[in-house]
């Protein structure tokens, strides 16, 4: 499989059950990430680092880093994947090789959409535009869809940008009836970018 397939599925998946996770084959990744300084307490606020993978272990793709991924039960569950596809990745969200990698993500959300029946309705909300929180600015879209399963109405927030020579990028996902608004999500993505930049 080529790299930029195994980047979208390492990365695409809208979350509809959020609920805790089912165990999967995945090993630890560094509560510290070496190459970026990132760091990647246990609790972020109200969130819990439920899941990590180290991609270069579990799929013997390097290129595809780490993920961590956060949850508030029931509420929403917030992904930050690491990476460097295999190249240099210049710093923050206005340059081409950024944009690049926000407009492959935000197509293979639309392809899972339209191929995999799994959600309708797909629209963009909000975005694409630059959004930054902390010291970090990233390319920022939101989406709405009703997840199929379920027949219920979700959201999923993009974020991309580049951060010591890797992508930093970000899924937060949470349901319409979870009790989450665009202001709660604002104010756990500004702590969350605060607590894993030092």
């Amino acid at each position: 499989m080529r790299l930029r397939q195994l980047i979208a599925l390492a990365g695409l998946v809208l979350a509809t059950g959020l609920s805790s996770p089912t165990a999967a084959q995945e090993t630890q990744a560094p509560q510290l990430h070496a190459a970026t300084g990132l760091a990647f307490p246990s609790n972020i606020a109200d969130a819990h680092l439920v899941r990590w993978n180290d991609y270069g272990q579990s799929a013997q793709q390097p290129a595809l880093g780490f993920s961590y991924q956060y949850q508030i039960a029931g509420r929403l569950v917030a992904t930050v994947y690491v990476y460097d596809a295999n190249q240099r990745v210049p710093p923050g969200a206005d340059n081409a090789v950024v944009a690049a990698q926000f407009a492959q993500a935000t197509g293979d959300i639309e392809r899972v959409a339209q191929q995999t029946g799994r959600y309708r309705d797909l629209r963009l909300v909000s975005g694409p535009t630059n959004c930054t929180y902390g010291l970090i600015t990233f390319r920022c879209a939101t989406y709405t869809a009703i997840a199929t399963a379920q027949n219920r109405q979700i959201f999923t927030a993009l974020l991309v940008s580049g951060y010591r020579a890797h992508f930093l990028k970000l899924r937060l996902d949470w349901p319409q009836e979870g009790g989450m608004v665009a202001a709660d999500v604002d104010r756990f993505l500004q702590t969350l970018v605060g607590a894993i930049v030092h």
